[in-house]
């Protein structure tokens, strides 16, 4: 009988135990009610985590975002912001209107569908393809397509060279110039100088011919100076039109987002940024182009090849003339053209050169003047 109740005693004792344990560890289980977190997650702990949208590599300003650029990572959604990215799809398809770092949280001001002008950069550089460059030449009424050109459109850069035969050494225009070699001179004291002289002659230098029927030799000079020698080129077949005219000088503040994302610069309230024409009203801040002005435009900015445009500033440094020719819309077609000379339009339009006849036609005619027709004369404004 001793032993059986031992035995019990000690069956107690176990289940007791036994008991105590499994109550400590199901408390040991249980998170804290401070709030902080405990060794294993419950469901409705994980339900509070909100995915963020966060640049995976450095994404420069203007750059088209695309899926490899995004990643996401988890915040407790009482820490996101109203303004941050929760979906990479919101964001694929946009342009970056900054420059992003890598591991930076993407919020909805960091976006856009077109970039407006920053501080940051300028909007004519977002609109350059990589590996191409923007540059500015002169525009008139006559090389500009009468102004009809307007940004998006395509054109062709002509040029005109007055080519001048020059003499190789001296690089200047020929002919040269008469300088005529003086024998070695006796002073009034009768000594005598020991090299030559050159007395210089402004008279052109010309050639000796033999009169055949006199048989007289003679020396020809030029009548005038030399004639250039004209050759136009189609340069550049396909330059795309950045901008026509001066391009807006207003300066765009940038408008900064607060952690609420309601707030702009001096916690005012965001507005969009007005177009550069409004920009210009505003309090004076810019300073007015020709186009405000009603006046018309005088430079064009191309977007060209960096060696197209390295050949535009050659070309304008040395004041050849250019002229644009408007392309259709939407024609890529490779171009072809000759350099066109005045022995090309001879030839191709079979132009007769006249002969020299016994006979002519009054008055003498120079050169080809445009007649005056009644219409075109201004009537002359009495004097006051």
């Amino acid at each position: 009988m001793k032993i059986g109740r031992v035995l019990i005693l000690v069956a107690l004792i176990l289940i007791l135990g036994i008991a105590t344990a499994f109550l400590w560890l199901r408390r040991s289980a249980k998170p804290s009610s401070s709030g902080g977190g405990g060794a294993l997650a419950t469901p409705e702990a994980a339900q509070n985590l909100l995915s963020v949208v966060v640049a995976a590599q450095p994404i420069r300003r203007g750059t088209k975002i695309t899926d490899a650029m995004l990643t996401t990572v988890d915040l407790p959604a009482d820490r996101v912001l109203a303004v941050q990215l929760t979906h990479p799809k919101d964001a694929i398809g946009k342009l970056a209107v900054r420059d992003l770092a890598q591991g930076m949280f993407i919020t909805k001001g960091d976006i856009a569908e077109k970039l407006s002008v920053s501080a940051e950069g300028s909007l004519a550089s977002l609109q350059i393809p990589p590996g191409a460059v923007a540059i500015s030449i002169p525009m008139s009424r006559l090389s500009g397509v009468a102004y009809g050109i307007r940004p998006g459109d395509h054109v062709a850069v002509l040029a005109s060279f007055p080519f001048v035969d020059v003499d190789q050494d001296y690089q200047s225009v020929l002919p040269n110039k008469i300088a005529v070699v003086l024998p070695p001179q006796t002073t009034e004291k009768g000594q005598s100088t020991m090299t030559a002289g050159v007395q210089p002659s402004e008279a052109p230098m010309g050639r000796s011919l033999n009169d055949d029927n006199l048989g007289v030799p003679f020396y020809v000079i030029p009548s005038e100076a030399q004639r250039a020698r004209l050759v136009s080129q189609m340069l550049i077949q396909d330059a795309a039109v950045l901008y026509v005219g001066t391009f807006p000088l207003t300066p765009q503040k940038p408008v900064q987002v607060t952690a609420e994302g309601q707030q702009g610069n001096n916690g005012k309230p965001a507005q969009p940024t007005p177009p550069p024409a409004a920009q210009g009203q505003q309090q004076g801040e810019t300073q007015t182009t020709p186009q405000q002005q009603n006046m018309p435009p005088d430079i064009i900015t191309l977007v060209v090849s960096p060696q197209e445009a390295v050949t535009l500033k050659y070309l304008m440094d040395r004041q050849v003339p250019l002229t644009l020719a408007l392309r259709a819309g939407g024609d890529t077609t490779k171009l072809s053209s000759e350099a066109v000379t005045l022995s090309y339009v001879l030839d191709t339009y079979k132009v007769v050169v006249p002969a020299k006849l016994p006979y002519d036609i009054q008055p003498r005619l120079d050169q080809v003047v445009p007649p005056v027709l009644k219409n075109d004369v201004q009537p002359v404004q009495p004097q006051q």
